[in-house]
């Protein structure tokens, strides 16, 4: 007997609903007043689709280091990023604009090493983005 077809079309297309739904929440709250039930780990960033222009907002983890962000993701959102370094976060809730830099940037005495930060911000992703921020808080 022959197993039944999957249709993974309609599985991805599932699943990308049920990403989108589960993003809205987060991001819902880190714009709004109640940003401090989620801000000190999660912050919102903002960026331009690299093939649409379209403007996307989604919720992401992240370390501070001074002007550095670190993000980390699961998601293909990083390919933007990449693509177009200009972005915006809403950092408990401030939007700041900032830009993607390469990783492994040299470190000053008495901050976090850079492998510690990645190490932290890349527990639940597999993807690191390091953003710097235009102005400082």
């Amino acid at each position: 007997m022959k197993p039944p077809e999957v249709d993974t079309a309609y599985i991805e297309a599932c699943v990308s609903r049920l990403s989108r739904l589960a993003n809205a929440v987060p991001a819902l709250v880190l714009a709004s007043p109640l940003h401090r039930l989620l801000s000190g780990r999660y912050a919102l960033l903002e960026f331009t689709g690299r093939r649409t222009g379209r403007l996307y907002r989604t919720p992401v983890a992240y370390v501070r280091d001074g002007e550095r962000v670190l993000l980390s993701t699961d998601s293909p959102w990083w390919r933007n990023v990449s693509d177009r370094p200009e972005v915006r976060l809403r950092l408990r809730g401030r939007d700041v604009p900032g830009y993607r830099r390469p990783a492994g940037l040299a470190v000053d005495d008495g901050r976090v090493s850079d492998e510690e930060l990645l190490r932290a911000v890349t527990r639940g992703g597999r993807r690191s983005i390091e953003i710097t921020l235009e102005d400082s808080q």
